[in-house]
């Protein structure tokens, strides 16, 4: 019998899906699985995902995970007095990966190498949550923010975008999202011109989840810069456009069938 394998994951959205193609395929692999993360990114999960044991990370309160014996433990930090309490508290194994690899392959391929398996030939493009893609949308969804400014293209190039998209069709429409990182972006977007246009409407969906529910009902066309909520667009099949400005886009751009992901730092113009 295939041992349990226990995840912890901690971080911030994007790292929580770009994630779960490894719990996956832990599961295919006929291991048990029980995944530790925060409880708003697990109710992202549906019926799908039923055969998982979902645990909040919050509830461990930095303790090892109770009833470990004889399981493999994956974390995403490497802590060597960390991986030393696993085993003693009983695990057979204890795996750190590094959750903020800068160079080399796609973050799923390093972290699989690390575990030592074969990703499925399709995990780039399987949407993991499900494909809501619907091919004749009026929707353009604009996330304009992230978790830290330096990774933001200026609000004028999505601005740009969304008069570009709203001058192609007359009955087209834009949202433009924020999250609770993005008040000062949100400032600066009230203050501009392109709030008066009846067709530009402003979303705070608040939660994870209703970020989510937003999404499936309009199913956009989305841009963003490198964040969670781009991960989330996605790999729920929504066409995709990333920009990354100082992250590297072969390690994180996200898993999806319609992504295209644009890299500043090298070349502008240069696709990935």
């Amino acid at each position: 019998m295939n041992p349990e394998i226990v995840f912890l994951r901690g971080g911030g959205l994007g790292d929580f899906i770009l994630t779960l193609p490894l719990i996956k395929l832990a599961h295919e692999r006929g291991n048990r699985v029980r995944l530790y993360a925060r409880g708003s990114y697990l109710k992202l999960l549906g019926q799908d995902w039923n055969w998982l044991e979902k645990r909040e990370i919050d509830e461990l309160n930095g303790s090892a995970p109770p009833k470990i014996k004889d399981a493999m433990v994956v974390s995403f930090w490497t802590d060597h007095k960390w991986s030393e309490e696993m085993l003693e508290a009983a695990a057979n194994k204890a795996v750190g990966l590094n959750p903020r690899p800068v160079e080399g392959g796609s973050f799923l391929v390093q972290a699989s190498e690390k575990l030592g398996w074969d990703l499925a030939p399709n995990y780039k493009t399987d949407p993991i949550l499900g494909n809501y893609f619907k091919s004749e949308n009026d929707t353009l969804w604009v996330h304009p923010g992230s978790g830290a400014s330096c990774k933001n293209l200026p609000l004028e190039n999505f601005i740009s975008r969304a008069y570009q998209w709203l001058e192609e069709q007359s009955d087209r429409k834009v949202f433009f999202s924020f999250g609770e990182a993005d008040s000062k972006v949100l400032e600066m977007f009230k203050a501009n011109q392109v709030c008066q246009d009846h067709r530009v409407n402003i979303i705070q969906p608040g939660t994870v989840l209703n970020f989510k529910n937003q999404l499936l009902c309009h199913a956009p066309h989305y841009l963003g810069n490198d964040s969670g909520p781009g991960h989330l667009a996605a790999n729920l099949g929504l066409p995709v456009e990333i920009w990354f400005r100082n992250t590297n886009a072969s390690v994180w751009k996200p898993t999806g069938p319609r992504v295209v992901a644009y890299d500043l730092d090298s070349d502008s113009s240069s696709i990935l």
